[in-house]
């Protein structure tokens, strides 16, 4: 069974570019979203006057709508976000929310002098999170209306803070002045200047002309945007014809793998890896080559624990303090996670034989559905047992915290029909970090499990820097 949990990430990195110019307000634009030369959704901005608990600034409203094939089925994804702002264009108040299959999540946020104050709504499961603010930074509202009196002279670089709701955090946006181009969309010419924009979830270029109106724009993945008017960017979608998502951003080595869910050593060698990703551990081992940059290799080793060298529980609380917590997705401090991991480990003391017991549960219990294309919270999947690997993952790992066993989140890639695929599986402490993946029918995780990122739930975002862009070698 093939798996994919970022197919809207990509969507998410387009929703932060970065472009200069004094806009006249109100102001709007209008974009359609394309997958080589197939239609798959539009994106929208506008800008008013507003006003917010007294402040005056700016209202500035946006909208993603998009429709892919995803590992055969049909996607669609709604992300919608308005921020009010002050005059600087200095966040106040930030609503965001992504929807899929039937399903929401959402973030409020309040931008106050030291701290960001967020409620998420993920699924059913509400919770609330503080955010701090660095001493002396300044915030960006929304990137696209920042920069009205940069100078856009080649070569000049400008860098920006501002909140990301996906992750709840903090982070930079780079913005370098690459050149000027003239370009022609739809028949029609501009003169334009190309700007590159880079986040921790990836690059993306940026054409826009003299008025700071945005022509192109490419990311990750293949995805492109082109400026059109309303009823252009919202014309009837082709994405059923278009090429699967998951298979265009899989990583295809140069040969297959046999028996790839027995198999118990893998050495692969990767190009277009960060070093922030060649994660080692006792299961993994990476290494970056010398004087190539982008080039690890990485060898994994895979066994199955002796169950009598786990630890028993209760686990020492303090230092597993991070890995016991109840977060925004894994909220199993939740009366219903809470009330079925007691149910399902009982009595049992052998931390890795509970592991074992929430694995096997939560496979059989779980139905793969592959419309929903958000995160959601551990109570909400848990009322509808229905998801991908993402969710899998997250159930397995709030009911294991629930049952006092630190677990964690690891994303990465996995072999499959083929090719590697985006995954994210769990792994619990039972005196070592073991891996469980609540997708597969048995509790040994094979050697083709490559972690890629591991924490919290929103680590996961992070391979969104590189979907699309790796290649493999098996060594």
């Amino acid at each position: 069974m093939r798996r994919n949990p970022t197919a809207f990430l990509t969507f998410m990195l387009i929703m932060i570019a970065a472009r200069a110019g004094a806009f006249d307000i109100p102001y709007e634009s209008w974009m359609g979203s394309y997958v080589g030369d197939k239609k798959i959704g539009y994106m929208s901005y506008k800008i008013d006057n507003a006003e917010f608990e007294g402040t005056k600034g700016y209202r500035i409203a946006s909208v993603l709508s998009n429709r892919l094939t995803v590992l055969g089925a049909d996607l669609t994804q709604l992300v919608t976000t308005v921020v009010y702002t002050d005059t600087n264009y200095a966040p106040l108040r930030e609503d965001f929310t992504v929807s899929s299959g039937g399903k929401s999540t959402t973030i409020r946020a309040i931008f106050h002098k030291n701290t960001i104050d967020c409620v998420v709504s993920a699924g059913s499961g509400v919770s609330s999170q503080s955010v701090s603010i660095p001493d002396g930074m300044s915030l960006v509202g929304d990137a696209m209306f920042v920069m009205p009196d940069a100078k856009l002279d080649v070569g000049n670089k400008y860098t920006m803070h501002y909140f990301n709701p996906l992750t709840l955090a903090i982070e930079d946006l780079n913005v370098t002045v690459d050149r000027r181009e003239n370009i022609t969309v739809h028949g029609k010419e501009y003169g334009t200047v190309v700007l590159t924009n880079s986040t921790p979830m990836g690059e993306m270029t940026i054409w826009q002309d003299k008025d700071g109106d945005c022509i192109q724009l490419e990311a990750v993945m293949g995805i492109r945007m082109l400026k059109e008017t309303q009823q252009e960017a919202t014309s009837e979608l082709n994405s059923a014809a278009s090429e699967d998502f998951a298979v265009r951003t899989s990583v295809k080595p140069d040969r297959e793998i046999s028996d790839p869910r027995n198999l118990e050593q893998l050495d692969i060698l990767f190009t277009g890896l960060g070093k922030e990703m060649a994660i080692s551990d006792d299961r993994q081992k990476a290494a970056q080559i010398d004087g190539e940059p982008g080039k690890v290799q990485v060898r994994i080793k895979a066994s199955s624990f002796d169950a009598g060298k786990s630890i028993l529980l209760p686990v020492d609380q303090k230092q597993f303090s991070d890995q016991l917590a109840s977060t925004v997705y894994l909220d199993w401090d939740n009366s219903a996670v809470r009330e079925q991991a007691q149910a399902i480990v009982g009595t049992e003391a052998n931390a890795y034989r509970a592991c074992a017991k929430i694995r096997e549960w939560v496979h059989a219990n779980m139905i793969v559905d592959k419309t929903i294309g958000i995160s959601r919270s551990a109570s909400d999947v848990i009322k509808s047992k229905r998801g991908v690997c993402r969710d899998y993952g997250i159930l397995f790992a709030s009911l294991a915290r629930a049952a006092g066993i630190p677990s964690r989140i690891a994303a990465g890639l996995l072999y499959t029909e083929g090719a590697f695929y985006y995954h994210v599986w769990a792994e619990c402490w039972v005196g070592e970090w073991v891996p469980f993946d609540a997708t597969l029918p048995v509790d040994f995780v094979d050697a083709t499990h490559v972690k890629l990122a591991e924490g919290d739930a929103p680590t996961m975002f992070g391979l969104a820097k590189v979907i699309g862009s790796l290649k493999a070698e098996i060594k």
